[in-house]
């Protein structure tokens, strides 16, 4: 609990009361927008350029057609950002699939891109396991560069216009927890998507 120390403003100098305000607004700011912070640790992007992006973006399956983002607008889609090279991202990928298996109930999705340079290793990858996700490949120069993420795995949820509803780095179990809330909230409470929504 955060204990705050009040003071008689009468024996202050005007300057340090008018110091003590601004530093109380900033740190009450802070405390309002948990989500920006989340984002900020994720990209160094702003957040809409961001989404933006991820709705231009046009990205290859792995079947080598061109696939977009956007044609997935309607649901609720869990953007996960990892490499073949990355422990933790192939760690968290079965966990990833089996929740998409849950929201694809409910008009979700989760959707793996791929940052590999060699999209051959991503291949191999996911053709050793039993992975019913959408996969997606993007390279390290694509969405990954425009976004300026921090680290991989990065997992992005976005609602069901396309907006960013939650960022989050790593694949810790707070991570992993904080993503599967706020999808599992979304999906539930919105109308499902179309049918006619594709994935790769």
């Amino acid at each position: 609990m955060m204990e705050i120390l009040k003071m008689d403003d009468t024996t202050l100098d005007p300057r340090v009361r008018r110091a003590g305000a601004f530093l109380l607004a900033a740190a009450a700011l802070t405390f309002a927008m948990p989500a920006a912070a989340d984002e900020a640790a994720a990209f160094g992007t702003a957040t809409r350029k961001a989404e933006h992006a991820l709705g231009d973006a046009t990205l290859q399956g792995l079947d080598g057609h061109g696939w977009k983002l956007s044609s997935l607008r309607g649901n609720v889609v869990v953007v996960n950002f990892w490499a073949s090279w990355c422990a933790p991202c192939r760690r968290e990928l079965s966990r990833l699939d089996a929740l998409d298996t849950e929201l694809a109930k409910n008009g979700g999705r989760v959707v793996a891109v791929s940052i590999d340079s060699d999209a051959g290793n991503a291949r191999r990858f996911v053709a050793t396991r039993s992975l019913a996700l959408p996969v997606v490949l993007d390279g390290p120069d694509g969405l990954a560069r425009t976004l300026d993420l921090r680290q991989v795995p990065t997992t992005l949820v976005l609602d069901r216009d396309g907006s960013i509803a939650c960022a989050v780095s790593g694949s810790s179990e707070e991570a992993l927890a904080k993503v599967t809330e706020v999808a599992r909230r979304l999906s539930a409470h919105a109308p499902v998507a179309s049918a006619g929504s594709e994935t790769p």
